[in-house]
């Protein structure tokens, strides 16, 4: 590995001169080329190190606080900080994702009728919950709002993620979001070791060893399904929680898919095994 320079580019005095966004505008793109340097191996400890102290005393002339870095030189672990750390600066930038802007307001065009219907399906939800590990994207929240709903889970612990309170996942929801019950919390493996004690199965889709293809998977009676981050996957405390894990293989030349659809893949095939022998279906 090179040793790098981590200094960022401004003084205090030329620093405070900016405005707010801004300020937090530079040091998302100082942020951005530290993680490069992590994620292609070009930044050695001492290097590190370096920028921790130089990223803290950027935090003090922005007088705000962020969580502690990372106590291992493991690179995973700087990898993970690096990106949250972008991620906060965005939203200290006002730069959330504006998903109405990159797709078609589909809201509009599509009618699902699903007050109206006087016939629906009613099915007992299953005894399953869906983790959801620091998602940044709106429209991936309000997919999974969504999909819990179709796929008949129980509810959806959000870890350090928007909730139902945000106008965009209510809209890409489709309405899911104001009868799907969901719990937020800032300490995800806290609330996953909770269920676990209540004697649940902590699920994580990962593919990492020893996990297992999901539908070669015996899928307990009642457990949580722990989805990760876009970006790095489960974060590594969380990892820790988890009792198994499961991943969707791979046919092509992408070694991933969306985070969406990689919970709606597991979510329908649970479904559809945990109901297929139990009639409860019926007419309202």
């Amino acid at each position: 590995m090179v040793k790098d320079n981590t200094s960022f580019l401004f003084t205090k005095k030329k620093f405070d001169s900016l405005k707010t966004e801004t300020k937090h505008k530079w040091v998302i793109k100082w942020l951005l080329v530290i993680y490069q340097k992590l994620i292609t191996n070009r930044i050695n400890s001492e290097a590190v190190l370096l920028f921790a102290t130089e990223y803290n005393r950027i935090l003090n002339w922005l007088d705000i606080t962020f969580k502690e870095p990372p106590s291992t030189m493991e690179n995973r672990a700087w990898v993970e900080f690096v990106s949250d750390a972008v991620h906060f600066h965005r939203l200290g930038a006002g730069l959330l994702p504006k998903d109405h802007d990159l797709l078609v307001n589909y809201s509009i065009n599509i009618t699902t009728n699903d007050t109206l219907n006087k016939k629906k399906y009613a099915i007992k939800p299953l005894d399953y919950y869906v983790a959801v590990d620091s998602f940044r994207s709106v429209f991936n929240v309000g997919s999974l709002f969504r999909i819990t709903d179709a796929a008949g889970f129980k509810s959806i612990i959000l870890g350090s993620t928007p909730g139902s309170e945000h106008p965009l996942v209510q809209k890409i929801s489709m309405g899911a979001s104001a009868w799907i019950k969901s719990e937020k919390t800032d300490d995800l493996a806290a609330a996953l070791t909770d269920k676990k004690h209540d004697g649940y199965s902590i699920i994580g889709l990962e593919t990492i060893e020893p996990s297992q293809e999901y539908t070669m998977f015996d899928w307990p009676e009642k457990a949580v399904l722990v989805i990760g981050n876009e970006e790095y996957g489960i974060s590594r405390h969380v990892l820790q929680i988890c009792n198994h894990f499961v991943h969707i293989p791979m046919f092509g030349r992408k070694n991933s898919i969306n985070v969406a659809n990689a919970a709606s893949v597991v979510m329908f095939h649970i479904a559809g095994k945990l109901n297929r022998h139990q009639e409860q279906w019926k007419w309202q």
